[in-house]
């Protein structure tokens, strides 16, 4: 199936994926974006990890994925998930102030307030789903006058439709696939509160009463990235909301970010972001 993919710039950060195919060897683990994601499966069947839990993927599943939200796809062997993903700044959304509670980013701050990123349509709704995503793919494609602004219009169309279709489900606290690793539940649920403690894979294979080497092989079964890889994410992502909301000394932001060291905080966040975090600052605040 053929990808459609519009690259992103900085005057308009967004980009498509149309019915992709993605293997594991695809992932990038060095990498933490500014962008918001929304992923639908079109066909095949896998897993995806968001976060601190796994979700099965199968035709007509959406997952919403905010900015810097650790996730990993594990396809099922022989049954390779196509599916179209649309990666958008949330600088490109507008919100209209009018006396309504609503704005388009709206969903993206309840799922991440409520941890669940899973949604799933009806055959009539995904039907509405794919008419949009094909009204993104014709304008990217035949670039007419004002396709620019016409992409972002049918992307808050869709952020608009999820947010009805999120605010009706029933349950937002389920947890999917995680009953056989309740134990690394809990792992997780802890490296979030001790992030700035030092959390070396003894200290963590011994509060989850199992050897290291077995924490090891199933942590990054269910992430697809090793511990130490997760924990420089996780801490870098803690200091880029610190250097955006508060004006706290750079080496104050690494030490309650949980970095051993200034030197190795600088060292890690331009691995990621590929720029200082005074930039990432000065860019932010701009």
């Amino acid at each position: 199936m053929k990808v459609t993919k519009q690259h992103e710039d900085s005057l308009f950060p967004f980009s498509f994926v149309y019915k992709g195919m993605k293997t594991p060897q695809d992932e990038l683990p060095n990498h933490l974006h500014d962008f918001h994601e929304i992923i639908y499966v079109h066909r095949g069947s896998g897993t995806i990890f968001i976060n601190h839990t796994l979700y099965d993927m199968h035709k007509g599943t959406i997952f919403i994925i905010p900015t810097d939200t650790i996730h990993h796809t594990i396809p099922t062997q022989g049954d390779l998930v196509t599916s179209s993903v649309i990666f958008f700044s949330p600088t490109l959304i507008q919100t209209l102030f009018i006396e309504e509670n609503f704005s388009y980013l709206s969903l993206i701050e309840s799922i991440s307030k409520q941890k669940h990123y899973k949604i799933v349509l009806s055959i009539s709704e995904q039907t509405t789903f794919e008419k949009y995503l094909n009204q993104i793919k014709t304008e990217l494609t035949n670039k007419h006058l004002g396709f620019k602004h016409a992409t972002i219009q049918y992307t808050q169309l869709i952020l608009l439709y999820l947010s009805r279709l999120y605010c009706n489900e029933t349950d937002h606290s389920l947890h999917e696939n995680t009953a056989s690793r309740f134990w690394m539940n809990e792992i997780f649920s802890y490296i979030d509160h001790n992030l700035t403690d030092n959390l070396s894979l003894t200290h963590l294979s011994n509060k989850a009463h199992v050897s290291p080497a077995h924490f090891s092989r199933v942590f990054k079964d269910i992430t697809g990235i090793s511990l130490t890889l997760y924990l420089n994410k996780k801490r870098t992502a803690r200091a880029k909301e610190l250097l955006w909301k508060t004006n706290d000394p750079v080496s104050q932001i690494a030490e309650l970010s949980g970095f051993e060291s200034t030197p190795h905080f600088y060292r890690i966040f331009k691995k990621f972001t590929g720029i200082t975090p005074a930039k990432y600052r000065k860019n932010t605040k701009h």
